[in-house]
């Protein structure tokens, strides 16, 4: 598990799957993602094109950057990845701490001589009272709130979730391309 935090925000993320299991408000002991009473946290997906295959709760991260307010792990194809999905590629995700977000980038480089065809996404349990602009999701509860705002992510609450992902995309042979999503806690 890697922790990191500032005055006003601790992030936990676990290396299994990357994904975000704790976002505790300093000020109050408050966990955004406990509220749910799970423990399944915010799960990543790629490449997500049949879901049998998304490789980023199947296959190892490794932490490559480590910070008092970010961490960045990778995720990189392996022998047994590229026997049903035969393509070389790398993914960082980027948890970093700016006030009172938390900035989640994402950077995916294609090492083939090919297209990588592909879609991103995350998806957040939540119970959480939703209202929907665009590229902008605020969840509301009693006492707290959070902004998710992205212009890279299609953005939906349905179903006690809130789900962010891209549509199928191709990503030119030697290639890389960035996305991003922000968490804004009120």
């Amino acid at each position: 598990m890697q922790t990191i935090d500032n005055s006003l925000l601790q992030v936990s993320v676990d290396e299994n799957g990357a994904k975000m299991v704790h976002l505790v408000s300093i000020n109050d002991n408050y966990d955004y993602l406990g509220e749910n009473g799970t423990e399944e946290g915010m799960a990543i997906a790629f490449p997500v094109l049949d879901q049998g295959n998304n490789w980023a709760s199947k296959l190892p991260w490794t932490v490559v950057d480590k910070g008092d307010t970010r961490v960045s792990l990778t995720l990189i194809d392996t022998p047994e990845s590229y026997k049903s999905f035969p393509y070389h590629f790398e993914v960082m995700i980027t948890y970093a701490l700016e006030g009172n977000q938390l900035k989640i980038s994402f950077y995916l480089k294609n090492s083939s001589h090919k297209e990588l065809p592909f879609s991103l996404g995350f998806v957040l349990p939540s119970t959480w009272q939703s209202q929907s602009s665009v590229n902008k999701i605020s969840l509301i509860n009693e006492e707290h709130g959070i902004d998710i705002a992205s212009t890279d992510f299609k953005l939906a609450a349905e179903d006690g979730k809130v789900t962010a992902f891209t549509d199928k995309i191709e990503l030119e042979a030697e290639s890389s391309r960035n996305f991003e999503i922000t968490l804004t806690l009120k």
